[in-house]
């Protein structure tokens, strides 16, 4: 106090002299609190997120706070309250109140912190807890479940004690369900404001009120995203309150049998095992090495899902190993993982330690197998029971100092280890090295060091992410697992779905959304079949859904969901910026629009091709990055709000209208995309125009009626004003001219005849009238009036739908003349007529009938249209066609020159 001079403090668990300013101890890296006023009264531990969450959790939600405002996230939503806790505690004073309750919310935010959740809310009595958000995870189901089953553990030991003193029955219902959540910003005390979408937290509040007390209720949703880590009781369809239809209701009963997600596919049954033989043989030839003498760290390397672990599954179970003592071990995914945890999994298997064995066994097994293989490892059996977490007997132990303590574990784990591989080759296994603990990767490097002369194989996997220093060390060598290729994913593919031939769609669209990344197949394949998609046995599946409603599963979004939150901010954002220019990003575009100085944008694109998220795709004329593959580009892209999507799009439309300028007839089609997007309509008018026109002068004449048709539905949607009708007339007009070529062409396909349009005159053969046939526009909306009402003959599956108008006339019941099914969108050729999409009726110009019926009407109903122009409405006699003039009908001589 006298000379200012600052004075040393000591962490008060470990007395390791502490650093000026630290905020953890550098011995045993316990949180070092600063001095500060005790709090007023108990509730104010829950007056703020702050306030209650772990200093770890609280710095990942900081660091991760400027990427997170404003994003959307798969989550899962926990509910947990005291039922009944107002009669519990109604005739006692507020403080006796609080002084039970605490208790009980306490150990409810210890459960979700435990597995990396975040308490929301505070609810009086009880606790709202997200999982996923704000920090990513891809097991935010699995993290959830396991914390209510912690809370209900937890709360059956206080509600004992509570009994006893008090004489109260405490009880816990808590509710699950995931989805999507829009996250809005967090500030800096931590408190979140978020929006529900898809009703994620009304689901899980209203399974929380569902469940009895004691019990745990989840929605389907996330029984399906847990199966396998926890076991479930099905409750049936229950209804639910502000949901229209019952909704199924799932009991939560206890942990299952798996801890990863290999084992949690093994419960539902494994896929077949292709396109892997190589990376096997490559293990086999490390081990043959390590029987040798020539111990070998062999490494296997590649994203998420692409099989690292069913590599490993396949090597330890093949005849080769027969001979080699295998040790596995693995950190933990569903919480953060305890240091030494891979090392103690391994080393418990070896001992053959159970999980009711009481401590006097443990220790006897420990010391009596260290015994049997080397006496000289004597002093080593202190530091292994201190790693079992059991009291040393050595009194000299307790002297020691954290890292020395660490050094002796070090030291007793590698000397057990390469005594072993006298006796015997061993294999030792830990996956999962990018959420290993520091201790672990200690020990790691340390037994590389060891590797020549040893009988040890080190067979480790990690993700391309995580960073090391074995590269250079002799004995080491790395195998790169890649996705699979096209012909071994329909392979699998085949295995999983079925031979059919109507699947071939189908799995085409999958190889090329998932990139052949086989747990994205899988999980693709399972979502189907879960929601009805796929019907059938597995090999023999059938496809009746539509392709356009195939949406990407939330196991998959979550995976890469959680790599993308792992990046730094910077990546983050340069990732989230990329994905709005699409799926392959101009350098100079994604610079104008990053806004980051040029060495953090390099950096950040450094970054993001060692994740293998992005890679270069071309140097010249310019640098362009492409994503690794479409599920991570619609991820990234899904994650940004709606508000900073449309200002990005709206930003690129200028950025490549100045960088362009000179050659915008090339970026016509990206800029309409980006105007559509970005909310100038006007604008994706004009660019899809000029689109449809630079298409239409290649002969491209279907790419142009496209563009036309994109053009004409945007002014549709939009309030009717001048500008746009003139614009709208254009586009007829272009649309016309596209439009006859393209259908002369499609009439002279030699697989298909197709049929004339109206009524069928004499003297015209059908061949002549399939040769003239000209196809309806669905632009004809513009040029036709709205369909009156069906009369009273017309069938009852008749209903008139927009631009579809009725015939002039209607020919006698049971007559043979050919009626015309007019529809929305273009045809879909057959071998012997044309079939409109949603019309059973097909006429077949061979055979100058209707197949499948022969007489009026048709079994669609529909009839030709009865079309006006422009404010005149005068009727076209020219084939039923719209007149191009507002004033008169055209000759029938002037429209066949004009198409």
């Amino acid at each position: 106090m006298e000379c200012g001079q600052p004075l040393a403090a000591a962490c008060p668990r470990c007395g390791f002299p502490a650093e000026p300013g630290a905020r953890f101890c550098g011995g045993c890296g316990q949180p070092v609190a600063a001095p500060g006023p005790a709090p007023s009264a108990t509730v104010d531990r829950f007056a703020s997120p702050g306030a209650y969450t772990p200093p770890h959790l609280a710095e990942k939600i900081r660091t991760a706070r400027g990427a997170v405002e404003g994003e959307r996230k798969q989550v899962t939503v926990l509910f947990a309250d005291v039922k009944g806790s107002l009669e519990l505690l109604a005739d006692r004073d507020p403080e006796d109140a609080r002084r039970v309750l605490d208790p009980v919310l306490a150990l409810m935010m210890e459960a979700v912190h435990r597995y990396e959740g975040t308490v929301n809310q505070v609810l009086g009595d009880g606790v709202m807890a997200i999982f996923g958000a704000p920090v990513a995870h891809e097991n935010h189901a699995v993290r959830a479940a396991f914390a209510a089953l912690r809370i209900q553990d937890e709360t059956r030991r206080l509600a004992r004690d509570l009994r006893r003193s008090e004489g109260l029955d405490v009880q816990i219902r808590i509710g699950l369900n995931s989805g999507e959540v829009v996250v809005r910003s967090i500030d800096r005390d931590l408190h979140m404001e978020y929006t529900a979408v898809g009703q994620t937290t009304h689901l899980a509040a209203q399974m929380e009120r569902l469940a009895r007390p004691g019990t745990t209720l989840l929605t389907a949703e996330t029984r399906r995203l847990a199966e396998g880590y926890v076991t479930v009781t099905p409750l049936g369809p229950v209804p639910v309150r502000g949901v229209a239809e019952a909704i199924e209701v799932f009991e939560l009963s206890g942990p299952g049998p798996a801890r990863y997600r290999l084992q949690a596919a093994t419960v539902r049954g494994l896929s077949r095992f292709v396109g892997r033989e190589a990376e096997v043989a490559a293990i086999r030839q490390g081990l043959e090495r390590a029987r040798a003498g020539q111990g070998r760290m062999v490494a296997l390397v590649g994203e998420p899902g692409v099989g690292k672990s069913r590599v490993i599954r396949e090597f330890t179970e093949g005849p080769w190993t027969a001979g080699a003592l295998v040790l596995q071990g693995r950190p933990i995914a569903y919480r953060r993982t305890p240091s030494w945890l891979p090392v103690v999994d391994a080393l418990r298997r070896y001992f053959q330690v159970e999980s009711g064995d009481d401590d006097r066994v443990i220790r006897e097994k420990i010391a009596s197998r260290v015994r049997a293989l080397d006496p000289a490892l004597a002093p080593a059996v202190t530091a292994l029971h201190a790693l079992a977490d059991l009291e040393p007997e050595d009194p000299t132990w307790g002297r020691l100092d954290p890292p020395q303590r660490r050094r002796r574990i070090q030291e007793a784990v590698r000397s057990l280890l390469l005594a072993e591989a006298r006796r015997q080759p061993v294999v030792l296994i830990v996956e999962d090295l990018q959420r290993i603990d520091e201790e672990t990767q200690a020990l790691l490097d340390t037994l590389v060091d060891r590797l020549p002369g040893a009988r040890l194989l080190l067979l480790v996997a990690y993700r391309p992410e995580y960073q090391h220093g074995w590269g250079s060390r002799p004995g080491y060598a790395q195998i790169r697992i890649d996705p699979l290729t096209p012909d071994t994913a329909r392979t699998l593919l085949d295995a999983m779905l079925g031979p059919d031939p109507g699947l071939e769609p189908l799995k085409a669209l999958l190889v090329s959304r998932t990139d052949g990344n086989p747990l994205f197949l899988e999980e693709s394949v399972r979502a189907l079949v879960e929601t009805h998609g796929l019907t059938g046995e597995p090999g023999a599946r059938r496809l009746v859904q539509p392709l356009e409603a195939i949406q990407m599963p939330g196991s998959v979004q979550a995976v890469l969901a959680a790599r993308i939150d792992r990046l730094s901010p910077e990546a983050k954002h340069v990732l989230q910026s990329a994905s709005v220019v699409g799926k392959d990003v101009a350098l100079p575009v994604l610079e104008a629009i990053a806004d980051l100085p040029e060495e953090t944008l390099r950096a950040a694109l450094g970054q993001l091709q060692a994740g293998e998220l992005l890679y270069e795709a071309s140097f010249f004329p310019e640098a362009e990055y492409t994503f690794k593959h479409a599920l991570t580009h619609e991820v990234a892209y899904g994650s940004l709000l709606h508000e900073r999507r449309r200002a990005l799009h709206a930003r690129i439309v200028e950025v490549i209208e100045t960088l362009y300028r000179g050659r915008l007839g090339e970026q016509v089609e990206r800029l309409a995309f980006h105007a559509l997007r970005g909310g100038r309509r006007d604008r994706a008018v004009h660019f899809l125009r000029q689109a449809g026109l630079r298409a239409a002068g290649r002969s491209a004449h279907r790419e142009a009626v496209s563009f036309f048709e994109q053009a004409l539905e945007i002014l549709e949607g939009d309030a009717p004003h001048e500008e746009g009708r003139r614009a709208a007339i254009d586009l007829v007009f272009d649309l016309r001219a596209s439009l006859a070529p393209w259908e002369s062409s499609r009439a002279r396909s030699p697989t298909c005849v197709a049929p004339r349009r109206g009524p069928r005159r004499s003297g015209t053969s059908a061949a002549s009238a399939g040769s003239r046939r000209t196809s309806p526009s669905p632009t004809t909306r513009w040029a036709i009036r709205p369909p009156p009402s069906a009369p009273p003959s017309a069938p009852s599956s008749w209903a008139p739908r927009s631009g579809i108008g009725r015939s002039r006339s209607r020919p006698r019941s049971g007559s043979a003349r050919p009626i015309t099914c007019w529809p929305t969108t273009r045809p879909r050729s057959v071998t012997c007529g044309a079939r409109w999409p949603g019309c059973r009726a097909t006429w077949c110009a061979s055979a100058g009938a209707w197949r499948g019926s022969s007489r009026w009407p048709p079994a669609c109903g529909s009839r030709p249209p009865s079309p006006t122009w422009g404010s005149s409405r005068r009727r076209s006699t020219v084939r039923g066609r719209a007149s191009p003039s507002p004033s008169r009908p055209i000759t029938r001589g002037a429209w066949r020159a004009a198409t």
